[in-house]
């Protein structure tokens, strides 16, 4: 392990002090301090340790509050909203938007030198903003009301709540550290104490006044962990904070330690580019294989994505004996947690249907759990419900099934939720007893979720404030949020394994970095906060630009001391998600004066074929194909086959369904077709008609509505209030906006567009050689006439990339990436062409990722427009599949994918 900053720090203190027992190390977090104690003892230092701290105990050290957080913070601010704001508040509505605000107190407290001036200020926007519209008192539903009521009862909130915290000694992180800086003189530091701070970046304003006060009250020392590179370049954002620090009146006749030069010096740097996060694992086996053994311990493996963590372990060579992971594993992940999830929606469901048993799914869900044993009683259970078509399950039918299984107090009725949350806490403590120790994680993950059901049943039961399950499951899910199991390993030995917050202070030879994407790191514009943008810029408080700053010097610190790098990022697109790198991987291409190697990698390098998994075609099964054949045959069908013909044959032929799940958020399926049914509500009233200007402009007013309507009646809209999903609908919003005004826009330009039909069942049939009379069919999103020429438009969510076909890559048609889209496409064409609607036709993609681009049209030797003899031709590449599937000598064989070894 390359810790050369924090021997340079136990070697200055040891030139400078024989005993380090009067020294009090402040450190930006705990993870460093063994490191600490180990070169101590490998200096051969023999006295007393010096007293470490974090900078949260060193502050909590000196202030006489103690700190409150999470639910108990939370119940007093609801405490105060009931007696002094809103009596009539629920709790469940309040728990929607109040950790966000306390957040913001939280960092109003940290930044602000008058947090009630922040608070003001925010109200008087709400003010101007709305000086022309007369206050209507009468009225108090309008936003305007909302919204300055909204701040107003917010500084309400803020000052009686820190009186209430005050009187009982309790205090937020930034309470803490405001009482001890509006308290500096009453501060006890003996004259003989040393301080020293160490590894610091971006300080907040009061922790630089307290160590400012210490510099002036006693001996301190300071040391920063910088390089030349970036504390030189002013446009640098890694050392943007530090930067300000070296302007100290104390460096006035002090050196700055330390600058190092350490970035410019000889690094090797690739840079990788994977299809998916497990990709980046299996690759990462292979550059652990090609670092000697004897360098492993001097190897930091860091997840900026820490939900990589199961993956990578998975991947680690089975010759690497000692790791080291310092970062946990969401126990929200957990298949613990999906258990007791499936209890909570078990009752969430009974309590609000208001049913007289439980729901057949829910119960099913519980008795097949992976986690409980399957026995012979259960399975029969199991198969009565299924096969007797029962719906809601009746308490007695449950007790009389399973009377002899332990879980039985699942399936019981509860008037107080807090009485199961009781029961699963000693539940959880029976399992932790039971589990011995070659079963570590079970036994860790019942103890994790015993303390949080203690905790809940404790902090919740003095207060009446819990009635029903799903406010119990709101609180019980904040919790879990924050809940990682920890893993125990060699913390000085062998591979260390880390998130990005766990490598201050420390460097590595061989550094491999995971996740590297954009959004990841920096996490950008991801500022969950009720404040605006420039009223924290007003007040100096962080916004999401100085948090990229913060991450910048992260990777550029942990760069500076490796040699050997290796920086992996996810490329593939889908959803939200860009596959985008890091811009801090584009600032070290076009900036830094390192050589970077660049790789991407799709399935090559030391890799193992699969077995192949095929299925002939028997007697039976071509009766089968038979009977397909007969029905209507649609795109669908094709695109499935040449994708996997295992697919194929399980879905359309064995017609198996995949298995439907809660979505906590909404899949890429379910995205596309909130946009797709929203704009088939837009422009259905459209049909038949020319689209004009005030037309599309009703579109553009309603919109919103519309995809509210989708979200209501097909989707749960509680979750589309906030996190993903709420960041989800906004760029569905944003995507519909776009389309509009694409059309708007040709039309404005002086195009015409008639607007055939909107999702249009369409059908025609042709003679295949062999095959006889073959029925197609289909849905097209969208046609319709442009400038006088036909067109069929799919919609699609994914990218799509250039859809030029031509006859000299014919032979090679089908390994074309988009062949699906063509698939389609000619399909749509010939049966439209075919039933001579029109003589000639344009077909295209519209991708929502591109949505004011418009048409991505499909042209053939540059031919944009498709007619008959032209879709005839096309044709025959997809009848070529309907004939290899109905062909009984070649079998179904899996699409064979190669993985990393």
């Amino acid at each position: 392990m390359a810790n050369s900053f924090i021997e340079k720090i136990i070697q200055q203190l040891l030139d400078s002090y024989k005993d380090l027992s009067s020294i009090h190390l402040v450190l930006p977090g705990k993870r460093p301090i063994i490191f600490f104690k180990k070169f101590l003892i490998d200096h051969g230092y023999q006295g007393f340790l010096p007293t470490f701290y974090t900078i949260e105990d060193f502050i909590e050290k000196y202030s006489k509050l103690t700190r409150i957080e999470n639910i108990p913070l939370w119940l007093e601010a609801y405490k105060i909203q009931k007696n002094y704001i809103n009596p009539e508040e629920k709790l469940d509505d309040f728990l929607k938007w109040i950790p966000t605000l306390l957040k913001d107190f939280n960092d109003i407290e940290l930044f602000s030198e008058n947090p009630i001036r922040v608070l003001e200020h925010l109200a008087s926007i709400e003010r101007m903003e709305n000086w022309a519209e007369k206050l209507d008192s009468k009225n108090e539903e309008k936003l305007y009301h909302k919204n300055l009521k909204f701040w107003e009862n917010n500084l309400i909130l803020y000052q009686e709540l820190k009186k209430s915290l005050f009187n009982q000694g309790l205090g937020t992180s930034g309470m803490l550290l405001s009482t001890v800086v509006d308290n500096l003189e009453r501060l006890s530091i003996k004259p003989e104490d040393i301080f020293v701070f160490a590894g610091f970046n971006a300080l907040t304003p009061k922790e630089e006044k307290l160590i400012k006060y210490f510099i002036s009250h006693s001996t301190t020392l300071l040391f920063w962990d910088t390089d030349e590179y970036y504390m030189n370049q002013s446009t640098q954002e890694a050392g943007f904070f530090l930067r300000k620090n070296i302007l100290w009146n104390y460096y006035a006749n002090r050196e700055f330690l330390w600058k190092e030069n350490q970035f410019s010096k000889k690094k090797n740097i690739q840079v990788i580019g994977t299809s998916q996060e497990v990709a980046q694992a299996k690759y990462t086996h292979n550059i652990l294989e090609n670092i000697p053994q004897h360098e492993w311990e001097h190897t930091a493996l860091v997840l900026c994505d820490e939900t990589l963590l199961p993956s990578v372990i998975e991947s680690l060579p089975q010759e690497i004996q000692k790791v080291n992971i310092t970062m946990g594993y969401s126990l929200k992940n957990s298949l613990v947690a999906s258990f007791f999830k499936q209890i909570f929606g078990l009752h969430i469901f009974r309590e609000k249907n208001k049913t007289q048993g439980f729901y057949y799914k829910d119960v099913l869900a519980i008795l097949q759990h992976p986690l409980l044993e399957y026995n012979q009683e259960i399975a029969d259970f199991c198969k009565e419900i299924q096969e007797n078509n029962l719906v809601f399950i009746s308490d007695s039918l449950l007790y009389k099934k399973l009377n002899t299984w332990n879980l039985l107090f699942v399936f019981k009725e509860y008037k107080d939720p807090l009485q199961l949350v009781k029961i699963m806490s000693d539940y959880c403590s029976q399992k932790f007893w039971n589990y011995n120790e070659d079963e570590g994680i079970l036994k860790e993950n019942f103890l994790k979720f015993k303390n949080i059901f203690s905790l809940l049943y404790t902090q919740l039961s003095e207060q009446s404030l819990v009635d029903t399950f799903s406010l119990l499951q709101s609180l019980y899910q904040h919790i879990l949020n924050n809940e990682k199991i920890d893993f125990i390993g060699e913390p000085l030995q062998g591979l260390q394994i880390m998130g990005v917050l766990e490598t201050r202070l420390l460097g590595f030879k061989n550094l491999i970095m995971l996740g590297v994407n954009e959004g990841i790191i920096p996490e950008g514009k991801k500022d969950n906060s009720f404040i605006p943008f420039d009223v924290k810029k007003n007040y100096n408080i962080h916004t999401f630009l100085e948090n990229d700053a913060i991450y910048a010097y992260h990777f550029y610190r942990l760069l500076q001391h490796a040699e050997q790098i290796y920086l992996l990022y996810n490329n593939f697109t889908e959803g939200l998600y860009s596959g985008e790198k890091s811009r801090f991987i584009s600032q070290l291409e076009f900036e830094s004066p390192h050589q970077i190697q660049e790789i991407t990698v799709s399935y090559s390098g030391s890799v193992q074929q699969q077995p192949e998994f095929k299925i002939d075609k028997t007697p039976a099964l071509v009766k089968t194909i038979q009977q397909w054949l007969k029905k209507p045959i649609s795109p669908t069908h094709l695109t499935s086959y040449h994708y996997n013909p295992i697919n194929f044959y399980l879905q359309k032929l064995v017609q198996l369904e995949e298995n439907t799940e809660v979505e906590e958020e909404i899949s890429p399926l379910n995205y596309g077709n909130l946009i797709h049914h929203t704009l088939e509500a837009l422009y259905t009233p459209l049909k038949g008609q020319y689209l004009t200007e005030d037309a599309l402009k009703n579109c553009l007013s309603d919109y919103k509505v519309h995809l509210q309507k989708y979200i209501k009646k097909e989707l749960n809209p509680d979750l589309f209030e906030r996190g993903q999903n709420y960041l989800q609908k906004l760029l569905a919003e944003k995507t519909l906006e776009k389309i509009i005004l694409r059309d708007l826009t040709d039309i404005q330009q002086g195009n015409s567009i008639y607007l055939q039909d909107i999702e249009k069942s369409i059908s025609s049939k042709t003679n295949l050689e062999n095959l006889g009379k073959i029925q197609l069919k289909g849905f097209v999103d969208r046609w319709d006439v442009f400038n006088g020429q036909d067109r069929i438009i799919d919609y699609k969510t994914s990218s799509v990339g250039s859809l030029a076909f031509s006859s000299d890559k014919r032979d090679k048609i089908q390994e074309n990436t988009n062949f699906k889209f063509f698939i389609q496409l000619v399909f749509y064409a010939y049966m439209i062409l075919n039933e001579k609607t029109t003589n000639s036709v344009q077909i295209g993609i519209w991708s929502f990722k591109k949505p004011f681009r418009g048409l991505e049209v499909l042209s053939y030797d540059k031919q944009t427009l498709i007619t008959y003899p032209m879709a005839i031709d096309l044709f025959k590449e997809v009848e070529t599949i309907i004939q290899e599937i109905a062909n009984p000598h070649i079998p179904f064989i899996e699409k064979t994918y190669v993985k990393f070894r």
